[in-house]
């Protein structure tokens, strides 16, 4: 790994700690792309859910009391079941088209939120909220980010922001975990072989970016926070389809 490149992967670090702070999602679809350039789509997805773990878990604190525990049941099963068919479906493929696959569906899904965004159609029942449960995991085992298709259901169920931000925390955590549980049974040589101090390095950044966030919250209006972030997100989406695209030749 290039030094320019590590420097680009702990500026998103930090600017994702701020994301998640400020927004309540955005860590894993800003860090995804560019851990999977850096490390490829096996070894970039296990440091994307290490540190998301640690990113959603030190928010939990902080929203404890706004968390919609029935609606994250809800989620939290069905994407137990999609992570177990996404990392399976993820040590099977080739690289290439796996990083193709993986740009694609993160540009598909950020395309997708913005456009569901202007519709007046609203999501009832348990049908969707399973759906939305079990792509989240199959696509945070394999991308890395989960929050694309839960954040689809949230805008068409019209999910009040402030519950649908707290309730992603335990959810985001349940789902890290529970993702780098499964790739360490089903596909063990996944887990990156970094240095120590990088370790430690993203960790402290993770938690600094958090705690900027906290200071930044109060003075940037919501839908600014959700602009950055997406349009950080879209750049290392085309990134890793760019990188996929020349592994193939």
């Amino acid at each position: 790994m290039s030094s320019g490149l590590l420097l680009t992967i702990l500026i998103a670090v930090f600017v994702g700690g701020i994301a998640q702070r400020v927004a309540g999602i955005g860590f894993g679809l800003l860090l995804a792309p560019f851990l999977i350039v850096a490390l490829g789509p096996h070894q970039g997805v296990v440091v994307t859910n290490v540190c998301g773990a640690l990113a959603a878990g030190l928010v939990i604190r902080h929203v404890w009391r706004r968390i919609e525990w029935s609606m994250y049941v809800s989620l939290a099963v069905p994407a137990a079941l999609g992570v177990l068919l996404g990392t399976y479906a993820a040590s099977v493929l080739p690289v290439g088209p796996l990083e193709i696959g993986v740009g694609i569906f993160m540009l598909a899904a950020l395309t997708s939120s913005l456009v569901l965004n202007r519709t007046e159609r609203v999501l009832r029942g348990s049908t969707p909220k399973t759906a939305a449960g079990l792509l989240a995991g199959i696509s945070n085992s394999m991308a890395g980010a989960g929050v694309p298709a839960v954040s689809a259901y949230a805008v068409l169920a019209r999910w009040p922001q402030a519950s649908f931000m707290a309730t992603m925390q335990p959810f985001l955590a349940t789902l890290s975990l529970t993702t780098l549980t499964v790739h360490a049974v089903i596909d063990p040589g996944a887990w990156p072989q970094l240095a120590w101090w990088i370790w430690v390095v993203l960790c402290v950044l993770t938690a600094a970016g958090l705690r900027a966030g906290s200071l930044l919250a109060p003075h940037v209006p919501e839908a600014t926070a959700r602009r950055i972030v997406v349009a950080l997100a879209y750049l290392g989406a085309a990134s890793a389809l760019a990188k996929g695209i020349i592994d193939l030749q």
